[in-house]
């Protein structure tokens, strides 16, 4: 083949070229500013409840100066309210308590069910992956007036146990399959490094 003929080969070749990079290049700069706007229409209410944080009363009731910005000056009247007229700590550590529970009884139970039905296959495990899968379906909406009698019954009402031993309820399944998608995949690509 002559190299006039393959010359408007290489020239077609490097137009494509030089047009993909062009769209790739358009295509990135559209995205990121699609993603700048998204960043910003997502941060105006954090930046609006931090604003409103440090004004003062007089200047959250006056109307006529401009809510984004503090012309008064920074005060922290807000947050001496919220810690010392409040039951804001108490609140906290009540949260914080059942949080530290709950996740590490969620933790420990997904964690162990989702390797043994990850990783070991026995009878019936495909069955009891199913069915947690199912569970995790039931709305918990469904499942209030049966915990609440249980929670009734066993005499846990206004206590930290209650929520404790409900919560679970709700975490356990969901975090049990995504753990088995993760048991299941790490098993497969273990099996082939070992090939």
């Amino acid at each position: 083949m002559s190299t006039a003929a393959l010359a408007p080969r290489v020239n077609a070749g490097l137009q494509l070229r030089s047009s993909l990079s062009r769209n790739r290049r358009w295509a990135l700069i559209t995205s990121y500013v699609f993603l700048v706007a998204f960043a910003i229409f997502f941060l105006i209410p954090p930046y609006y409840m931090i604003v409103t944080a440090f004004k003062s009363d007089a200047e959250m009731a006056r109307m006529a100066t401009n809510p984004w910005i503090i012309a008064d000056g920074i005060t922290l009247d807000q947050f001496r309210i919220l810690l010392t007229q409040t039951d804001f700590l108490t609140f906290f550590r009540n949260t914080i308590i059942v949080t530290v529970c709950v996740v590490t009884i969620t933790m420990v139970v997904s964690v162990l069910a989702a390797f043994s039905l990850g990783r070991m296959k026995f009878w019936g495990s495909g069955v009891l992956a199913t069915g947690i899968f199912l569970t995790y379906l039931v709305p918990d909406t469904l499942l209030f007036i049966p915990l609440f009698q249980i929670v009734k019954a066993l005499g846990l009402l206004n206590s930290y146990w209650g929520m404790v031993l409900v919560y679970p309820t709700l975490t356990v399944p969901f975090c049990t399959w995504i753990m088995i998608g993760y048991s299941s995949q790490s098993r497969r690509s273990s099996m082939k490094r070992h090939l």
